[in-house]
């Protein structure tokens, strides 16, 4: 054994491989303030996404989910790249990913995990890096080593003897290799279309062997991207009723070429793997590829279908996926990971030490799911989860295996994940413990209003959630949880100081803008607008503008989100304090305008507060129009959580209401505002009735038209 690197430090984790899962792992566990270190045997990052002999990419290898389904919800996709990003772009893009959260210095490269035993304080690791073997103790042990690793086979192998030359897709690289030769291509994944696809144009002759039936679809569907008429559909509709809707759209998008076709699946779109491809069907149709019946068997280069098919061959590409291995773990704990009952995809039942991240086969892009996977995993590694005991654990397990046997059948029950399903679930996960997870680790954010009452607790709650937090507000407040760069919001040539520092601060970009800042105040529409009413419209209104257009650039980048702190009084304004509301109607106005031009690329949210105890009511209560019996005051703390959910939430929410009384105010002034006039001018006159306004001069107008003036 090596001297190296030996002793044990308590709580410590090891996640085993370096692709996607791995580094989405890392990331998370780091966001959690959870010591780790990362093991990879290659000498670079990414995964199956390399080029190189020991993975299954090749050049021509493109995406099949398109970006929107398939970035990560911190780290967006360039908007230049296509619809669906080429393996090298997503190479790129997950090393980008990787260096953005620090994740590459916590990697051991070329290490190998050759064992891991376990011991009564975690697992001792026996490791071969590039000074030889040595051991190392972890607390928990991530295995995020993929399943795509180690080719299958027929089994057992087809009867005869096949004596032309054969290779499995893993060292497909280019069709040039190809050139001259009959292939058989084996299997109807997308890896297979794909390579057929290029062999078309290099082979003698391509044939594909399709055992049973496959639903191939276009890549864009009605005009949109296909697997986003999914995502959209999985938010409202349970995944049978979602099927037929799918097959519906798919029966009126018909492509409809005439000629030979593969053979439909008897299965329905959701509960088959479908296989995305715009040329296949078009060069089956035109006779550049032959499809063939499942193998019957071999004689010579002669090949023989279960139809009484037989074509000669030189060449056999076995398209027909992998086993997953874990090779490092004993067997008896794990025989067959891909059989393997784990709670939530990630935990074991039975061994608490142990954890998998990418360890499923789900029905949309990967990198989605391994993100949950890893933010769950790092919410009980920190404490911030408890682990469910098995008695609980064990009847989730069991029932969700049962669904999708009930939906896939035998094909890999255990690992089968509906996407959409899977992050609503692990949401929820998240939401409930006793404390937020941490869904904003090392978002860049920068709060208006900073050294006020909601700007602290938003700066707060941010900085717990991992994010990295810098406010703005007219004087810079050491004592405030964040730092605060003094800026004039007002004055546009200290808005764009002010956000210049705010940037470098951050590190040099802006993940989240939120619109805090604001004033309130006296101000009757019926008399002639004051400096008061000047300094709200300024403030509440320019203000967000001026630091709105300062950050855009920074956002648009980064595929941000802007959140507008409006008001309940934006939706039912009163009498007295027409300022703000006027202000904040204009606001909500700017944002909805803001959404049409930069909605593509910068998710646009307005949130409406009702009353929050602050100071920003004080100047009302001191000229005597106090809103205490007119609004109903409701806690800090559902406003800061109403904003955190705007800016997690995988799609940018429109509205926002923060409680369930605000949300039919909402709908109340949206719908029926006739009626939410006359429920104002009621509660307004009460107040009057009862002497609320009595010895307000601003009110004199408003008592002498209710008649109640001295």
């Amino acid at each position: 054994m090596g001297t190296g690197r030996d002793t044990a430090v308590p709580g410590r984790v090891a996640v085993v491989g370096g692709g996607i899962a791995g580094i989405a792992a890392v990331k998370a566990l780091l966001g959690a303030g959870v010591e780790v270190i990362g093991l990879e045997r290659a000498g670079e990052l990414g995964g199956l996404w390399r080029l190189s002999d020991d993975t299954a990419a090749y050049e021509g290898l493109r995406l099949n989910t398109s970006k929107p389904r398939t970035e990560f919800s911190d780290h967006p996709m360039p908007s230049e790249w296509p619809d669906y990003p080429s393996r090298g772009q997503l190479l790129s893009y997950v090393r980008g990913y990787a260096e953005r959260f620090g994740v590459p210095s916590h990697y051991r490269l070329r290490t190998e995990l050759v064992a891991a035993r376990r011991t009564e304080d975690g697992w001792l690791l026996e490791l071969d890096g590039p000074d030889g073997t040595y051991e190392e103790s972890v607390a928990h042990l991530v295995v995020a080593n993929g399943h795509n690793h180690t080719p299958r086979l027929p089994e057992p192998p087809y009867p005869g003897t096949f004596e032309g030359t054969s290779s499995h897709a893993h060292t497909y690289r280019e069709p040039a290799g190809f050139a001259g030769r009959r292939v058989l291509v084996v299997g109807t994944g997308n890896s297979a279309m794909d390579i057929a696809t290029e062999l078309a144009g290099q082979a003698d002759e391509v044939l594909i062997s399709a055992r049973r039936g496959v639903w191939v679809l276009p890549k864009r569907l009605l005009g949109r991207p296909t697997d986003q008429w999914n995502g959209a559909l999985a938010a409202v509709l349970p995944w049978r009723l979602r099927q037929q809707v799918s097959q519906t759209m798919l029966r009126l998008a018909d492509r409809g070429e005439e000629g030979p076709a593969l053979p439909p699946s008897p299965e329905g779109v959701l509960q088959d793997h479908p296989t995305l491809s715009d040329t296949v069907p078009a060069l089956v149709a035109a006779g550049k590829i032959g499809v063939r019946a499942g193998i019957e068997g071999f004689e010579g280069r002669r090949v023989r279908f279960s139809d009484g098919r037989e074509d000669e061959v030189d060449h056999i590409l076995w398209c027909t996926g992998y086993r997953a291995t874990v090779p490092f773990l004993d067997p008896e704990l794990v025989p067959d990971p891909a059989r393997l009952p784990l709670y939530r995809h990630v935990f074991p039942l039975d061994e608490p030490a142990l954890s998998f991240v990418g360890l499923m086969q789900s029905t949309g892009s990967a990198l989605p799911v391994v993100e949950a996977q890893g933010r769950l995993l790092a919410a009980y590694l920190s404490g911030r989860l408890r682990r469910p005991p098995r008695d609980r654990m064990l009847p989730e397990v069991v029932a969700e295996l049962h669904a999708a046997r009930a939906r896939w059948g035998a094909r890999r029950p255990h690992m089968r994940i509906d996407v959409d399903r899977y992050l609503r679930q692990v949401a929820r996960d998240l939401a409930g413990g006793r404390r937020s997870a941490r869904t904003l680790a090392g978002r860049r954010v920068i709060v208006t209003g900073a050294a006020g009452t909601f700007g602290r607790a938003l700066g707060a709650r941010f900085t717990e959630l991992g994010a990295r937090v810098v406010g703005l507000d007219l004087v810079a407040d050491e004592t405030a949880p964040v730092p605060v760069v003094g800026c004039d919001l007002t004055d546009p040539e200290s808005v764009a100081k002010g956000v210049e520092e705010a940037v470098r601060l951050l590190g040099g970009g802006v993940d989240v803008l939120v619109n805090n800042a604001g004033r309130g105040g006296p101000a009757p529409a019926e008399l002639r607008p004051s400096e008061e009413v000047h300094t709200q419209m300024r403030l509440n209104l320019l203000g967000a503008w001026e630091v709105t257009a300062a950050v855009l650039p920074h956002l648009e980048r980064a595929r941000g989100r802007v959140v507008f702190i409006a008001s309940r009084m934006a939706l039912l304004p009163l009498p007295l304090a027409a300022a703000y509301g006027v202000s904040k109607r204009a606001l909500a106005a700017y944002a909805d305008t803001l959404r049409l031009e930069v909605g593509t690329h910068v998710g646009v949210t307005t949130v409406y507060p009702s009353m929050v105890r602050s100071p920003i009511h004080d100047s009302t209560r001191e000229a005597g129009l106090s809103l205490d019996g007119v609004s109903r005051p409701e806690p800090l703390d559902g406003v800061v959580s109403a904003v955190v959910s705007a800016v997690t939430a995988r799609h940018a929410p429109r509205d926002v209401a923060t409680t369930r009384r605000g949300r039919t105010e909402m709908a109340l002034a949206r719908h029926a505002p006739a009626l939410a006039d006359r429920i104002v001018r009621r509660t307004v006159a009460s107040r009057l009735a009862a002497g609320a306004f009595a010895k307000a001069p601003l009110a004199e107008g408003l008592r002498r038209r209710h008649g109640d003036a001295d």
